[in-house]
């Protein structure tokens, strides 16, 4: 068997590369038929200001593509795309059930023959009321700048456009956008020319198919600002509720950036925001203050806050207003405008202790903390001769602490032995 099949193996391989080159030949001279599928060819419709000129809109149920066979020479059906496929629909022949026939054919090869993948040429039209909306364009922009600089705000040109077209497809739209890409190189305003897009409630792109629009090829200026940090001015105006004391009043942040043009931004120093209210409370406040809405004076033309939603968190701790007695020893009272002349005794009036009692107000931790250590006591004597006299006494405290009523001390006033 090896024998018979090794026998004049060279001719036989010989044999075989000349059938199929036959073959080869065979099949360029005769060039068979083929038929190729086609899907996905997109339809032209033809005579639909028919159905526009009536108030009326058409939309496609399902889609407005075609999916077909082709049949004729392999040579000609191997160098065929699905562009050289023309696909037409003749609204004018939309039968009551609103269906319409798809015409296919091939220009540019007339004698192919086509025929249809299933039911595919046969589109189902809806015929609704042709409706009008204008939308405002929102420019938006993606990526980031390089630090010191700020996006503004973008300006398209037009800044408003007219869609219409069916209804259910026009109420699906919200919003009317074109997007320009910025990056950390971008240091001066861009200007460029952009597509509309036209998005639904959820941001997804509403196809524009059966849409008119009145412009779809937007001019759009994003302007690319300077920063600056300054600071923020902030305070609280208004009386408490009777009895209650601010014991202190503190913001965050102390600064605040600012965006636009240099010479604008040599313009501004500090941002002051309005003074925050506080009448009559009578409780510690933690509030959140908005700076771009409470801002004292306008920025000055040009001028823009980076963050937009940035706010001041402000601490405003109120509390109430105590009183206790405080015994103050008479060695730490001193006095003022004293003369070598005299002597002075100090005592206290109708008593023969050797401290005042002081009626002393201010928050809690004040008065608890309150030492003689941390108060100053004097009785001014310098307009006073010979005698006794009850003389009211001056305290001046280190914290926010007062006298609730007068205190007085008993002094008497002698003539010095040495006269």
């Amino acid at each position: 068997m090896r024998e018979r099949l090794t026998h004049n193996f060279g001719l036989k391989i010989l044999s075989l590369a000349l059938a199929v080159l036959v073959w080869l030949v065979v099949l360029s001279i005769e060039d068979p038929v083929y038929t190729r599928e086609f899907s996905d060819i997109s339809v032209t419709e033809i005579n639909g200001d028919q159905i526009t000129e009536a108030g009326k809109a058409y939309s496609y149920v399902g889609g407005n593509t075609v999916s077909v066979k082709v049949k004729g020479k392999t040579s000609i059906v191997n160098r065929l795309s699905k562009d050289d496929l023309l696909a037409v629909a003749d609204l004018s022949t939309l039968s009551i059930t609103g269906a319409v026939m798809v015409d296919v054919s091939c220009p540019k090869y007339p004698n192919l023959e086509i025929t249809p993948i299933g039911s595919s040429t046969v589109l189902k039209v809806e015929i609704e009321d042709l409706v009008e909306k204008s939308l405002n364009i929102k420019v938006v922009t993606s990526g980031k700048v390089a630090s010191g600089y700020y996006i503004g705000q973008g300006v398209a040109t037009p800044n408003m456009v007219t869609v219409s077209g069916p209804k259910s497809v026009v109420d699906q739209i919200a919003e009317a956008n074109v997007s320009v890409a910025v990056g950390s190189s971008n240091t001066s305003d861009i200007t460029t020319n952009t597509t509309l897009k036209l998005l639904d409630q959820n941001g997804s792109e509403v196809s524009s198919s059966t849409l008119n629009i009145s412009q779809s090829d937007i001019s759009v200026n994003v302007p690319i600002y300077q920063t600056k940090t300054v600071p923020v001015n902030f305070g609280v105006t208004g009386r408490v509720a009777e009895g209650y004391r601010v014991v202190s009043a503190v913001y965050e942040p102390k600064e605040v950036t600012v965006a636009g043009r240099k010479e604008d931004l040599d313009k501004i120093d500090q941002v002051t925001l309005k003074d925050y209210d506080i009448s009559g409370k009578n409780d510690k406040i933690e509030d959140s203050v908005s700076i771009a809405q409470n801002i004292a004076e306008q920025l000055p033309d040009g001028v823009v806050f980076t963050d937009k939603e940035a706010t001041v968190a402000l601490v405003v701790d109120i509390q109430k207003i105590t009183e206790t007695s405080f015994e103050l020893p008479l060695s730490k009272v001193s006095l003022k405008g004293s003369s070598t002349d005299y002597t002075y005794e100090k005592s206290v009036t109708g008593s023969s202790d050797k401290a005042v009692t002081l009626k002393v107000k201010g928050i809690a931790s004040e008065v608890n903390a309150l030492t003689a250590d941390n108060l100053t006591a004097l009785i001014d004597v310098s307009d006073y001769g010979e005698g006794e006299y009850n003389l009211p006494l001056t305290v001046i405290f280190d914290d926010n602490l007062e006298l609730a009523e007068d205190a007085y001390v008993h002094v008497v006033i002698s003539k010095s032995s040495g006269e």
